[in-house]
């Protein structure tokens, strides 16, 4: 008897549209009938008036039904500018009048331009029911046919269709989109930025998978609002309203498991049922596409799994509210928690049938609400833990600061204890060379005055050597290590009495001894050789002349310093006379002393005398 009455009430106003056809399409009409045609039905099959917004019965919400609306606009048909208004349809849609498809009038487009353009995979002239749209009549049309491509999300099919000019038209359907899809795609884009922003901060603190979970979370739903509130349809109608419910379930899943890390850690077991929730919600999915029936179920299943876990992660901030967390404020998650849920039993209601079908979806808001305030949460962490690295790194650098300056002090006292055993080193070497050396002389001196041994030149000579000793004693340590500075000093000590032997000196020092620095040891020991070759010249070879050449060479790949001595004097002694020379005998034994080699040779003709050259290689 309902159905029946129904039936009627349709029919009649069916009858006074159609009899208003005669005015003039001078102000918006709303239509109140539509014939609905079921299509794939079986017995069932057939065309009925419907009154709008129509009820679906569930036997009309599965994929084996097509519904197809015929609207009547035959009241507009002389008008020479009328327009379709659709403020929602309850699946993606096509409408055409006489098979051809209705140009769209895109009032959204004209305030703000959407943001995914046409793509490979935007179906073309199908539409986005969620969205008002505002379509262009041709001339002359008197139906025009809206036909459903997929089962709907909602108990109607048409919520509300209307018709009239469409400079009338134009604003209602402008106010109606900025109603329905207001600043949606300006907070999509701050949720991928968010996204970005996240997961940049995760990056360098992995440990932190709170920070992960946001990111994903924010990208799903940032992507959700830039898909599915524009007038495009991305994907086959199916599997594009199929997504927006996979979509919920994602987004719900990486939140919970953010909020969950923020509340003290995510067990075990709750990360096992949120991977086994969206392992159900996909095997719904998965099945429903299978068999070719149950995307409904499916639908509802992806909505309920989501409010259990939001609601489960609601009861678990509220627990934790009096506890003492540091990285996170429980009042502003279980706010933001509370607000989801309520605009999700909205949505619910909405879907359900039990809300009008034309009330607006807040679902969006809620998930942005919570979102925004988990990331301005995240953002404090983040300066908390950034102004807590700053202090790290300021009490870091005085900790440096405090090392360092006990390791210059370390350093310092280090290079004073080093001095100070160079320091005894060479008085223990001073000490060693006088008592070897001039003392063993003045000794000698000593006890053959004592004996009457010596004549008066004999002491003078061995007094002289005493000297010469000393001297070299005192320029090795004044010279410190410079090579040329103790050169100049035996040079000086050495022209007078060569020349008061009648021996002409040649110096010839190249520059390349400049750089040389050596030991006082390795210095003295030099010095003693050549004071041996100039008393050998000065005694033994009769010489007029004497050259003394030093330069720094590159032999057998390493730096060595080349003495050479020579002279013109008579030359070396025959060999049995020269094996027990003394004086020979001490040059080479100094030289090995310091790792040098010399050598003592007769000059080559025409030149007469002798050739002593020492070699010693340089660190």
């Amino acid at each position: 008897m309902n159905a029946w009455a129904r039936g009627l009430a349709a029919t009649l106003l069916l009858a006074c549209s159609a009899a208003s056809a005669w005015g003039a399409c001078t102000a918006s009409q709303i239509l109140p009938v539509a014939q609905r045609t079921v299509l794939g039905h079986g017995a069932h099959d057939g065309t009925q008036p419907v009154a709008l917004p129509d009820a679906l019965p569930r036997a009309l919400r599965s994929e084996q039904v097509r519904l197809r609306y015929v609207l009547d606009v035959s009241a507009c048909a002389s008008a020479p500018s009328a327009a379709l208004w659709l403020f929602r349809v309850s699946a993606p849609f096509r409408v055409t009048a006489a098979g051809r498809p209705l140009a769209l009038l895109n009032a959204r487009a004209l305030l703000s331009p959407e943001v995914l353009g046409a793509g490979p995979l935007t179906l073309d002239d199908v539409h986005n029911g969620r969205i008002p749209a505002l379509f262009a009549l041709p001339p002359g049309a008197t139906q025009v046919e809206v036909e459903l491509l997929t089962l709907p999300y909602l108990p109607s099919g048409i919520v509300r269709a209307q018709i009239g000019p469409t400079d009338l038209l134009l604003p209602a359907q402008a106010g109606a989109a900025e109603l329905a899809v207001a600043y949606i795609d300006a907070a999509s884009a701050v949720l991928l930025v968010v996204s970005l922003l996240a997961l940049a901060l995760w990056l360098p603190r992995r440990a932190d998978r709170s920070l992960l979970w946001l990111a994903v979370a924010c990208g799903l739903w940032g992507l959700r609002g830039l898909v599915f509130f524009g007038h495009k349809v991305y994907l086959e109608p199916m599997a594009f309203e199929q997504f927006n419910s996979l979509n919920v379930l994602l987004t719900s899943s990486a939140l919970s498991a953010s909020l969950l890390h923020v509340l003290g850690g995510m067990r075990q077991a709750e990360g096992r049922s949120i991977a086994a929730a969206v392992l159900l919600g996909l095997a719904g999915f998965a099945l429903s596409a299978w068999a070719g029936r149950g995307g409904s179920a499916a639908r509802a299943l992806a909505l309920f799994l989501p409010f259990c876990m939001v609601s489960w992660v609601l009861w678990r901030a509220w627990k934790a509210r009096s506890a003492q967390a540091p990285r996170r404020n429980n009042a502003a998650v279980i706010t933001g928690l509370g607000i989801l849920l309520a605009s999700g039993a909205h949505d619910l209601l909405l879907l359900g049938g039990v809300l009008p079908p034309d009330w607006p979806s807040v679902l969006f808001w809620g998930f942005v609400a919570l979102l925004m305030g988990m990331a301005a949460t995240s953002g404090r962490y983040v300066v908390l833990t950034l102004n807590r690295a700053e202090r790290s790194n300021e009490e870091l650098e005085l900790h440096v600061a405090r090392k360092t300056e006990e390791l210059e002090r370390s350093y310092e006292r280090l290079r004073e204890r080093e001095q100070e055993g160079a320091r005894v080193q060479e008085r223990e070497r001073l000490l060693r060379d006088m008592h070897d050396g001039l003392g063993a002389q003045l000794m000698t001196a000593l006890r053959g005055v004592e004996r009457g041994a010596l004549a008066p030149s004999q002491i003078a000579q061995s007094l002289q050597d005493s000297l010469d000793e000393l001297r070299l004693l005192m320029d090795s340590a004044d010279m410190g290590h410079y090579l040329p500075g103790a050169l100049a000093a035996w040079r000086n000590r050495w022209d007078g009495r060569l020349a008061a032997a009648g021996v002409a000196l040649d110096w010839r020092i190249d520059e390349s001894l400049d750089q040389v620095q050596l030991s006082s040891e390795k210095a003295l020991q030099v010095m003693r050789i050549l004071q041996e070759a100039a008393t050998n010249v000065v005694k033994h070879a009769h010489a007029r002349h004497m050259s003394l050449a030093a330069q720094v060479r590159r032999h057998e790949g390493r730096m060595t310093l080349c003495i050479e001595i020579a002279d013109d004097g008579v030359g070396l002694p025959p060999e049995p006379a020269r094996a027990g020379a003394r004086g020979l005998k001490n040059m080479r034994y100094r030289a090995g002393e310091i790792g040098a080699q010399i050598q003592v040779l007769a000059r080559q003709a025409p030149a007469t005398g002798c050739l002593v050259a020492l070699t010693l290689p340089l660190e």
